[in-house]
């Protein structure tokens, strides 16, 4: 028969399901349960020769004309080899967001990134990503999930990009090890949001009083001695946090006046060396290193280094009115003290230890300072030149 409107209202059936097929299109029909649901399903042998059954949707959901229209495309797809039951079955049964983040911090992440990477990528997957879609299916996130939430942190663009580029490198092996289609990563067709980058320069004055702030508090015991040398070190190498909270004794050498460093951003390029001014090599020869412990700045483990410096920086930063400078500011001071000492991009860079010049250039206006002031000395011997020749003429 044809299934029309009309038959569809008087399909019923008493204990068990009857599924009425229709003439005018074959392998499309309806099936109806006792309770009186109607499924709207096609029939179909897949590229196998296998018999399959796959449901289109509720009657109430979906009308009789549109369950049609998508009958003809399922038709069509199949034509193609397509089998939409057996894809149906795989994308219930695919990886979760949680399961596909977890294999990606296991498989890829481990012993390639660094331990400050590592949890840069959980603390991010905690906070936003796991919420937000652990429990979805990979083959279930669209890229309108993604925008939509990718927009609500809008606010806080750095953590919405760095959300946005944890997702698009987790679903890149989601596509290389087989999980997802190739070019199905839902994160990829999305832009970052516009950061506008801060560089917080400390003035003469406010390092004054970064230092006597830093003096009261360790001699009051606010803060611990470790504590006020791990800030000390951060303003006198600018030298990254991590550097320093990882600085094992055997990389300082004395002797020459130096850090040599084992643990950095750019260890490709081997062993960094940190030039200590006066102020980090009386600081360094006069603390003292703890037996059984090989790191300079002390933890509260037994053999470890000291782990979290923002609570007592937040508190030496309230006490000297610098609220709004953040640690990693005191990298950007040091090589603004380099710039109006009048070292070259490249000397800073190397002081950085940066791996691009494009990393040094933020600090070019800086740099200017002291070519401005020999431009001012240039100017008044070519001034005082003028004076002298009109005096002859």
């Amino acid at each position: 028969m044809r299934i029309t409107k009309t038959v569809l209202r008087e399909l019923s059936t008493n204990d068990k399901d009857l599924l009425v097929w229709d003439d005018a299109q074959p392998g499309f029909g309806v099936r109806v349960k006792a309770n009186g649901t109607k499924t709207f399903m096609i029939q179909y042998r897949n590229q196998f020769g296998r018999m399959r059954r796959y449901s289109i949707g509720r009657l109430g959901d979906i009308t009789l004309d549109q369950a049609r229209k998508e009958a003809r495309r399922l038709k069509s797809e199949i034509a193609l080899g397509g089998d939409p039951a057996e894809k149906r079955k795989e994308n219930r049964s695919s990886a979760t967001v949680e399961e596909l983040a977890e294999r990606y911090m296991n498989d890829h992440c481990e012993g390639r990134c660094k331990e400050s990477t590592m949890q840069a990528h959980r603390w991010l997957l905690d906070k936003f990503i796991l919420p937000k879609f652990g429990k979805y299916r990979v083959l279930e996130l669209s890229t309108q999930d993604v925008a939509a939430y990718h927009k609500s942190l809008k606010d806080t663009p750095y953590n919405a990009n760095r959300t946005l580029g944890l997702l698009k490198s987790i679903f890149n092996k989601g596509e290389q090890w087989g999980i997802i289609p190739p070019n199905t990563n839902p994160a990829a067709p999305l832009k970052v949001y516009r950061e506008n980058k801060r560089n917080r320069f400390l003035s003469s004055k406010e390092y004054r009083t970064l230092f006597q702030t830093l003096d009261e508090q360790e001699r009051l015991g606010l803060i611990g001695t470790y504590q006020a040398a791990a800030i000390r070190l951060l303003i006198l190498t600018g030298c990254r946090l991590s550097e320093i909270l990882t600085l094992q004794w055997r990389m300082v050498d004395l002797t020459h006046r130096r850090l040599l460093l084992d643990r950095h951003k750019t260890d490709r390029k081997g062993i960094k060396a940190v030039p200590l001014v006066n102020q980090a090599q009386f600081l360094l020869e006069n603390l003292s290193p703890v037996p059984g412990n090989p790191y300079v700045i002390v933890g509260k483990e037994e053999g470890c280094h000291l782990v979290n410096l923002q609570k007592p920086w937040r508190r030496v930063r309230k006490e000297a009115n610098l609220d709004d400078v953040r640690i990693h500011d005191l990298r950007h001071s040091f090589a603004s003290a380099a710039a109006g000492a009048g070292l070259s991009l490249p000397m800073i860079g190397g002081l950085l230890g940066h791996s691009s010049p494009q990393t040094t250039a933020r600090y070019a206006h800086l740099a200017q300072t002291p070519i401005d002031q020999a431009a001012i000395v240039v100017g008044a011997v070519l001034e005082q030149n003028q004076k002298k020749a009109d005096a002859d003429d």
